[in-house]
């Protein structure tokens, strides 16, 4: 072998090395930070989490009063992943929150709010959408795509949409199977204070409507 392909070969393998360094602490501090603001928002009696390959995100269940139960799922890209960045143009290229409420009342019709995006790549999958009538509605100058059971779906859906943080806000969807409110957030940066208080705003919403 070549001094040339074994100075190239020791090249690589350096940025391969410094890329996972930093894209490890950058995905530990990351998760470190959710887990704080998730545990200030949403104040839990009790909690459980399960953490995803090492620095990949986590999954959480809170006890949470006047709520049955809070799921949240994090996940990050695999920033610590050289080979990762060429497919991030092919996916959303962002960290994903997940957040689910088990209410205590029972909710009575379904309900999605979905960002409209012009590729589809962050598109939920909604199984009985044909059955489900369709309208854009706009939230401060973004469109959605809404979609509901009955005409006279309860107004206040739209009110806890305008809670979430409109910059991350991907998916709202209202089921009734299991009584679940979920909220889907989309980010590759997010600011703590706007996160901490708009999951603090929801959560007393859930407490004062659903509980």
């Amino acid at each position: 072998m070549s001094s040339r392909l074994i100075g190239l070969f020791i090249a690589v393998s350096l940025i391969i090395s410094v890329v996972y360094y930093i894209g490890y602490k950058r995905n530990v501090k990351i998760m470190k930070k959710f887990a704080e603001v998730l545990e200030k928002a949403l104040s839990p009696k009790d909690k459980l989490y399960t953490y995803l390959g090492g620095v990949l995100g986590f999954s959480v269940e809170y006890q949470v009063e006047g709520i049955e139960k809070v799921l949240a799922n994090l996940r990050l890209i695999p920033r610590q992943s050289l080979l990762y960045l060429p497919f991030m143009f092919l996916t959303s290229g962002k960290d994903n929150l997940q957040l689910l409420f088990y209410t205590k009342k029972p909710l009575r019709c379904e309900f999605h709010l979905i960002r409209k995006s012009p590729l589809n790549l962050t598109k939920p999958k909604i199984y009985n959408k044909d059955k489900l009538k369709k309208e854009t509605y706009e939230i401060n100058g973004e469109k959605f795509e809404m979609l509901y059971e009955h005409k006279n779906f309860d107004k206040r859906f739209k009110e806890l949409a305008e809670k979430i943080p409109l910059k991350y806000f991907n998916h709202l969807a209202i089921t009734t199977d299991n009584n679940i409110i979920y909220i889907q957030l989309l980010f590759y940066d997010i600011k703590e204070n706007v996160l901490l208080t708009s999951l603090k705003e929801i959560r007393s919403f859930i407490q004062k409507n659903y509980s």
